[in-house]
């Protein structure tokens, strides 16, 4: 019986979260050069990781749409695992990270007001307001408080796309699956090569829907894609030839993918993140952390590893907090009520 990544991927022991950790502190290094006023030389290793991050979750969702007591529970989990731990990084850097920016290292003045207009304007999801007014502006990377947090609407949408699938019969959810992904795939290709010119969130959607139902189709043809040595290598290869030469990063898709799940299944770290998942926590902290960093290290001349190795060691225990006073209680306070509901309709 030939291997695949059905039959090899264990869906409650795998090394998934690990992945998922080490794509987080990937966007973190991405970001510390050029919030540092290091330069950008390693900034193209952030779209690469949130691609990652959008391959795992298109798989990972996937599999939970098939698991869900319908639509309704399938909404509610995902809103449950992604906008308690946002709402709260909102409140955080506006009313604790901005006001301790301005009193101690000279961000510019903070008033409440621009406090409560910046968590108000951004509790949709949509990062409408990146900034508070005339804070940051002396930055490298000036105003901007959490540059990471603009792709978490993406990805709602993207589950959007997976419970709206999930209404349809096996064979039309098939269909339409592939359909969305040479869809997304044809646009973010013709836009990236200026066939086309679309508005920047159209095109930034497209491409990141495509990587997400590459995962997607992963799950679908699970017991039929094989786990091999030779399509590992080259799926690598086709990756590093797309990001070398510049080619529309969606093209990469299912090889992204594949890397992605496969190395899920293969690297022996799956205690890593498998009851504690600080990923996202790391995600949604490290930027506003590393912005702190250059306020306070701004003009020092110091090694770009100073910082790098401040921001890590600052986000990873408010990542910890995260998930162990937010993400994780929400979730369970989740299953519970499911659970109530569950038995008041037995009843």
């Amino acid at each position: 019986m030939k291997p695949t990544i059905g039959r090899r991927l264990d869906p409650r022991s795998n090394s998934l979260n690990a992945v998922r950790l080490v794509l987080a502190l990937l966007v973190l290094v991405a970001h510390g050069e050029e919030l540092g006023g290091y330069g950008r030389h390693l900034q193209p290793i952030g779209p690469w990781a949130v691609a990652g991050f959008f391959c795992i979750s298109g798989y990972l969702i996937a599999l939970s749409r098939r698991r869900a007591r319908g639509g309704g529970d399938f909404f509610l989990r995902r809103i449950v695992r992604i906008y308690p731990a946002f709402f709260v990084v909102l409140v955080v850097v506006a009313f604790v990270v901005a006001p301790f920016a301005s009193v101690v290292l000279n961000a510019g003045p903070w008033r409440i007001d621009a406090a409560a207009l910046y968590v108000a304007r951004n509790a949709g999801l949509w990062i409408v307001q990146p900034a508070l007014r005339d804070m940051l502006v002396q930055l490298p990377y000036p105003g901007v408080w959490n540059g990471s947090l603009w792709t978490l609407a993406y990805e709602f949408a993207c589950y959007v796309v997976t419970g709206l699938i999930g209404f349809l019969a096996a064979t039309w959810g098939l269909r339409t699956t592939i359909a969305l992904w040479v869809g997304s795939t044809a646009v973010a290709v013709l836009a990236g090569v200026g066939v086309v010119n679309l508005p920047h969130t159209l095109a930034t959607f497209a491409t990141l829907l495509a990587f997400y139902l590459s995962g997607t189709l992963l799950v679908v043809w699970q017991d039929r894609v094989p786990l091999r040595p030779a399509l590992m290598i080259g799926a690598a290869a086709v990756v590093a030839a797309v990001a070398i030469t510049g080619a529309p990063q969606a093209v990469a898709g299912p090889a992204m993918a594949y890397l992605m799940i496969a190395a899920g299944i293969l690297l022996p770290l799956r205690r890593i993140g498998a009851r504690n998942d600080i990923s996202y926590g790391i995600y949604i902290y490290a930027f506003p952390v590393q912005q702190l960093l250059a306020l306070a290290l701004a003009d020092r001349g110091v090694p770009f590893i100073v910082p790098l190795a401040l921001a890590m060691a600052l986000t990873i225990p408010l990542a910890w907090a995260s998930w162990l006073f937010v993400e994780r209680p929400a979730i369970r306070a989740h299953r519970r009520w499911a659970s109530r509901r569950r038995e008041a309709g037995v009843a």
